[in-house]
């Protein structure tokens, strides 16, 4: 199922981002997120990621592997409309808004949480899909930085509600 699912996710990351000129990529994130936990407890955990994607002029694609701190690992794809260039053109500072979907595997051991509540939890598989938005910095012709704040509502956790952070990211195209 595992496998099916980051093949879909593969394959999804090639249908956008159609345009004159696509440009491919490979790329490491950090991230620090809040993580709410039912009932009414959060944790900041941080983390990192390993990215691979395309981008035109008007969108950009990923495929992301992230680990947090032990708490939990997953993937996801996350598809990315670049705003305003119409208005300024391609300039070394481009707002972008996107959405999310993913997939993700949680420690309930390792979650900063009170022991007593751990027991409640019976799930570690779940499902996760949201928005994001970012600055997409030029730093060489070859090398972007990405700036970001994300919010990701999670499914099949009942113990889990939401995720929500931010990311920087370095991407070099080839």
């Amino acid at each position: 199922m595992f496998r099916i699912l980051i093949v879909s996710l593969l394959f999804l990351t090639s249908l956008f981002g159609e345009s004159s000129k696509d440009f491919s990529f490979m790329g490491l994130s950090v991230s620090t997120q809040n993580i709410n936990i039912d009932p009414g407890e959060s944790s900041w955990e941080s983390g990192f990621a390993f990215k691979y994607g395309q981008q035109s002029l008007d969108w950009r694609t990923s495929f992301s592997l992230d680990y947090t701190n032990d708490s939990y690992y997953g993937a996801f794809v996350e598809i990315d409309k670049i705003l305003l260039d119409d208005m300024f053109g391609t300039a070394k500072l481009r707002p972008y808004l996107g959405g999310v979907a993913g997939y993700m595997k949680v420690d309930k051991d390792e979650l900063n949480i009170a022991l007593e509540d751990r027991e409640l939890f019976e799930e570690t598989n779940g499902f996760y899909f949201g928005g994001n938005f970012g600055f997409i910095i030029y730093a060489t012709d070859n090398i972007d930085l990405d700036l970001s704040y994300h919010y990701y509502k999670v499914q099949n956790l009942d113990y889990m509600d939401d995720l929500h952070g931010a990311s920087l990211g370095a991407h070099y195209f080839f």
